[in-house]
């Protein structure tokens, strides 16, 4: 057995046999949730985190989380091949689902993306990370951001116990969730939080992988969930900095976008610009704009060339010797 499940094990008192096999994409968000270990980020007594209160979701759609106490990491350990757990070090991938800074739809873009790609060699992690309250009193910027660069932390710090490479901890976002990834990519070395041996690990991402992203605070191409993550009353000059092409650097790590240019929630111009803002400040970076699929595709929509993305990804990673 490898050193990932005795850690997951000791840590959880969980059962290894869930950990193999995670739950199918047509099953319930509860049966997802139970396939994989669940882990607390943030120490006890932390500021904004009370791990007695459990995840609050949609009534009508479980799987869509609304309100986040604590947040955790659902961990998908890397498979060999088809079924058995690898005990060589692999690359980690973080995963943060969108939902406009007010929702999680952890299902279709985080415990389904998380199974595909640890059935293909990657330690997957789901992040349930804290949004920003309906009365825009809490969890306002940098605490969402705060919560993908711990988990980015948390994961290499205990790379030895998943079983990875420190040197290869990246991170995926859907939508809000991309902006939490280019956020990610571009402000590690502003937001962190803590005073722990976690918090003094890098939190810089070794890629990112932005899905469908809200990127920009322009007003030709702007959504709606950038502001909440600002005061009612913020100024322009608050938005821009949160738009995450501005704050890109020689520093930040290669990106791959990928967007469907049918995309009417969050137009593909997001991906765009920041892609435009990378290569000019020469990081390596891939924008890959399907046909058809809309917003909100997940591993893609049925039937249409979105599907493409996972393929193409595995490619890019392979190319940056991820993989």
């Amino acid at each position: 057995m490898i050193t990932a499940y005795r850690f997951l094990m000791l840590a959880l008192g969980c059962a290894l046999s869930p950990l193999i096999h995670a739950a199918p994409a047509n099953e319930a968000v509860a049966g997802a949730q139970k396939a994989a270990a669940e882990l607390n980020i943030w120490p006890e007594g932390t500021l904004g985190v009370d791990s007695s209160k459990t995840v609050e979701r949609n009534p009508k759609r479980p799987s869509l989380l609304t309100v986040v106490h604590c947040p955790k990491l659902s961990v998908y350990p890397a498979a060999d091949g088809a079924t058995n757990p690898t005990d060589k070090p692999t690359a980690a991938m973080i995963i943060c689902p969108g939902g406009g800074y007010a929702g999680q739809a952890s299902q279709h873009e985080g415990h389904d993306v998380a199974k595909y790609f640890s059935e293909r060699g990657i330690t997957c992690f789901v992040l349930q990370y804290r949004l920003p309250a309906r009365d825009r009193s809490r969890f306002l910027h940098p605490v969402p951001v705060s919560d993908a660069l711990r988990a980015i932390q948390y994961v290499r710090h205990h790379a030895k116990d998943f079983g990875i490479d420190p040197s290869k901890v990246g991170i995926l976002g859907f939508s809000a969730g991309g902006h939490l990834t280019g956020s990610a990519a571009t402000l590690y070395g502003k937001c962190v939080a803590g005073d722990d041996a976690i918090s003094k690990v890098s939190a810089r991402p070794d890629f990112a992988v932005l899905g469908y992203p809200v990127i920009t605070s322009d007003p030709k191409f702007r959504h709606r969930c950038i502001g909440a993550l600002l005061p009612q009353d913020a100024s322009q000059e608050q938005l821009d900095a949160i738009s995450c092409e501005r704050n890109v650097t020689a520093d930040t790590p290669p990106c791959f976008f990928f967007h469907a240019k049918d995309d009417k929630g969050v137009v593909p111009e997001n991906s765009e610009l920041m892609h435009q803002a990378l290569k000019k400040a020469g990081v390596t970076t891939e924008l890959k704009l399907y046909e058809k699929g809309g917003h909100g595709f997940g591993l893609g929509r049925k039937g249409a060339d979105s599907t493409q993305w996972p393929g193409d990804l595995l490619v890019w990673l392979k190319e940056l010797k991820v993989l």
